[in-house]
Protein backbone atom coordinates (compact mmCIF):
# COMPACT_ATOMS: atom_id res chain seq x y z
CA UNK A 1 0.00 0.00 0.00
CA UNK A 2 1.11 3.40 0.68
CA UNK A 3 4.62 4.18 2.52
CA UNK A 4 4.75 6.10 5.36
CA UNK A 5 6.22 9.60 5.44
CA UNK A 6 9.07 8.73 7.76
CA UNK A 7 10.06 5.92 4.68
CA UNK A 8 10.32 8.65 2.23
CA UNK A 9 12.36 10.93 4.36
CA UNK A 10 14.64 8.54 4.21
CA UNK A 11 15.05 8.12 0.16
CA UNK A 12 18.01 9.30 -1.25
CA UNK A 13 17.77 10.40 -4.89
CA UNK A 14 20.69 9.76 -6.44
CA UNK A 15 20.11 12.51 -9.25
CA UNK A 16 21.98 15.91 -8.44
CA UNK A 17 19.69 19.02 -8.14
CA UNK A 18 20.49 22.47 -8.60
CA UNK A 19 20.88 22.84 -4.94
CA UNK A 20 23.06 20.48 -4.38
CA UNK A 21 26.68 21.12 -5.01
CA UNK A 22 29.21 17.82 -5.72
CA UNK A 23 32.02 17.82 -3.68
CA UNK A 24 34.91 16.87 -6.41
CA UNK A 25 36.32 19.39 -9.11
CA UNK A 26 34.99 19.04 -12.43
CA UNK A 27 32.48 21.47 -12.31
CA UNK A 28 35.40 24.14 -11.42
CA UNK A 29 37.19 22.77 -14.26
CA UNK A 30 34.22 22.92 -16.45
CA UNK A 31 33.73 26.61 -15.27
CA UNK A 32 37.52 27.25 -16.15
CA UNK A 33 36.62 25.29 -19.46
CA UNK A 34 33.77 27.75 -20.78
CA UNK A 35 35.29 31.12 -19.61
CA UNK A 36 38.53 30.37 -21.72
CA UNK A 37 36.32 29.21 -24.31
CA UNK A 38 34.01 32.31 -23.82
CA UNK A 39 37.84 34.66 -23.85
CA UNK A 40 38.32 32.60 -27.19
CA UNK A 41 35.45 33.69 -29.00
CA UNK A 42 35.16 37.76 -27.90
CA UNK A 43 38.54 37.89 -29.24
CA UNK A 44 37.44 36.08 -32.56
CA UNK A 45 34.52 38.23 -32.50
CA UNK A 46 36.60 41.49 -31.82
CA UNK A 47 38.93 40.83 -35.05
CA UNK A 48 36.07 40.09 -36.95
CA UNK A 49 34.12 42.80 -36.26
CA UNK A 50 37.60 45.23 -36.64
CA UNK A 51 37.32 43.75 -40.14
CA UNK A 52 33.93 44.59 -40.71
CA UNK A 53 34.56 48.15 -39.63
CA UNK A 54 37.57 48.59 -41.90
CA UNK A 55 35.58 47.55 -44.85
CA UNK A 56 32.49 49.37 -44.12
CA UNK A 57 34.74 52.80 -43.57
CA UNK A 58 36.39 52.18 -46.49
CA UNK A 59 33.30 52.19 -48.30
CA UNK A 60 32.00 54.60 -46.95
CA UNK A 61 34.68 56.81 -47.65
CA UNK A 62 34.39 55.91 -51.23
CA UNK A 63 30.76 56.82 -51.50
CA UNK A 64 31.72 60.52 -50.03
CA UNK A 65 34.33 60.88 -52.48
CA UNK A 66 32.02 59.74 -54.99
CA UNK A 67 29.11 62.37 -53.94
CA UNK A 68 31.37 64.78 -53.44
CA UNK A 69 32.71 64.51 -57.02
CA UNK A 70 28.73 64.22 -58.52
CA UNK A 71 27.67 67.28 -56.55
CA UNK A 72 31.06 69.85 -57.70
CA UNK A 73 30.00 68.44 -61.27
CA UNK A 74 26.39 69.81 -61.29
CA UNK A 75 27.50 72.95 -59.08
CA UNK A 76 29.99 73.40 -62.63
CA UNK A 77 26.95 72.75 -64.65
CA UNK A 78 25.07 75.30 -62.63
CA UNK A 79 27.86 77.98 -63.10
CA UNK A 80 28.11 77.62 -66.78
CA UNK A 81 24.38 77.47 -67.66
CA UNK A 82 22.69 79.08 -65.33
CA UNK A 83 19.52 80.26 -67.49
CA UNK A 84 18.73 76.60 -68.15
CA UNK A 85 19.62 75.68 -64.41
CA UNK A 86 16.69 77.85 -63.82
CA UNK A 87 14.44 76.46 -66.06
CA UNK A 88 15.17 73.13 -65.01
CA UNK A 89 13.78 74.07 -61.91
CA UNK A 90 10.87 76.08 -62.80
CA UNK A 91 10.14 73.04 -64.93
CA UNK A 92 10.39 70.39 -61.62
CA UNK A 93 8.37 73.14 -59.57
CA UNK A 94 5.75 73.40 -62.01
CA UNK A 95 5.73 69.23 -62.11
CA UNK A 96 5.21 68.65 -58.39
CA UNK A 97 2.37 70.93 -58.34
CA UNK A 98 0.37 69.65 -60.90
CA UNK A 99 1.02 66.29 -59.39
CA UNK A 100 -0.02 67.46 -55.73
CA UNK A 101 -2.72 69.34 -56.85
CA UNK A 102 -4.03 66.07 -58.61
CA UNK A 103 -3.46 63.73 -55.42
CA UNK A 104 -4.95 66.34 -53.49
CA UNK A 105 -8.02 66.68 -55.87
CA UNK A 106 -8.44 63.08 -56.42
CA UNK A 107 -8.43 62.75 -52.32
CA UNK A 108 -10.88 64.92 -51.83
CA UNK A 109 -13.50 63.71 -54.62
CA UNK A 110 -12.75 59.99 -52.73
CA UNK A 111 -13.60 61.33 -49.32
CA UNK A 112 -16.77 63.32 -50.85
CA UNK A 113 -17.55 59.72 -52.78
CA UNK A 114 -17.47 57.46 -49.21
CA UNK A 115 -19.14 60.53 -47.89
CA UNK A 116 -22.48 60.55 -50.20
CA UNK A 117 -21.96 56.56 -50.18
CA UNK A 118 -22.25 56.71 -46.41
CA UNK A 119 -25.20 58.74 -46.41
CA UNK A 120 -27.00 57.65 -49.22
CA UNK A 121 -26.89 54.29 -47.38
CA UNK A 122 -27.57 55.52 -44.29
CA UNK A 123 -30.92 57.28 -45.52
CA UNK A 124 -32.09 55.09 -47.94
Amino acid sequence: MAETVKSLKSFESKIPSFDHHPSDGSVGEQIDNLRSEIAGLREILAEKTGIAYEKVAERASDAATYVQQEATTVAGTIREHPAASTTLFTLIGAIGFAVGYAVATASAESKQAWYQRYLGDRFS
